[in-house]
């Protein structure tokens, strides 16, 4: 009976007498699947990555600078700047803001990169001005808002006789971004009318609206108001 029950059982060998395909198989059940994954991997990778940049975009549209309002006192620097990092400008976020774009800030005893964003001015009339270094006086001069002066009143004339009729002129190509197209005008000057040509002008900083010069009729005279930046 004891020859029987050894029998019975499976034998012993079979699970040692072919191990080398065993092995195969495991291998390639391990392998096979990490194979698989790569491109997925990949995949999940580079979606990462596109958000974060996209992020980094978001971010650096929308940060604002801490610049103060009016011109810092200036501090004494012994070495230049560096040169400012080249950098691309991104999309503004919406009406009103200003692009900064990158600079050096003297901060903690060194120069620090502070990259390009766009910022809302602290109130309205305010303009951004860039930090400046004098080397004749080692002074530099941090970068800050300021408020445009108010216009002056605009000057008037008082003149008999009404203007000549207004020429007619071509409009010429923008020479570049940002400048304004003046029309041309009959003024006074010299004690007599004289006409100004039409032409493009970049407005002043903190002013962007040119107000035309006009010529109003007021009694048995006519005045002539000069144009002025707003």
């Amino acid at each position: 009976m004891s020859f029987r029950l050894v029998c019975d059982r499976p034998p012993i060998m079979t699970a040692v007498t072919h191990p080398e395909p065993q092995r195969l198989f495991i291998m390639q059940r391990f392998t096979l699947p990490i194979k698989a994954m790569k491109p997925a991997l990949f995949s999940l990778s580079a979606a990462l990555s596109a958000a974060a940049l996209a992020l980094t975009a978001h971010a650096e549209t929308r940060v604002s600078l801490d610049l103060r309002l009016g011109l810092p006192a200036p501090i004494i620097v012994e070495q230049a700047p560096p040169r400012p990092v080249v950098e691309r400008m991104v999309v503004s976020p919406g009406p009103g803001y200003v692009w900064i774009a990158g600079h050096y800030s003297w901060r903690h005893g060194r120069w620090e990169w502070f990259p390009g964003v766009w910022a809302l001015p602290p109130q309205p009339g305010a303009f951004y001005v860039e930090g400046r270094w004098d080397e004749r006086s080692r002074n530099w001069i941090e970068a800050h808002w300021e408020m445009a002066p108010p216009p002056p009143p605009p000057v008037e004339y008082v003149v008999e006789g009404p203007p000549p009729p207004p020429r007619q002129e071509i409009i010429v190509a923008q020479p570049g971004p940002g400048y304004i197209w003046i029309g041309g005008y009959w003024a006074w000057h010299h004690h007599h009318h004289e006409w100004v040509g039409g032409h493009w002008e970049m407005p002043p900083h903190g002013h962007h609206v040119w107000v035309e010069p006009r010529w109003e009729h007021r009694g048995g005279s006519y005045v002539f108001i000069e144009g002025s930046w707003r």
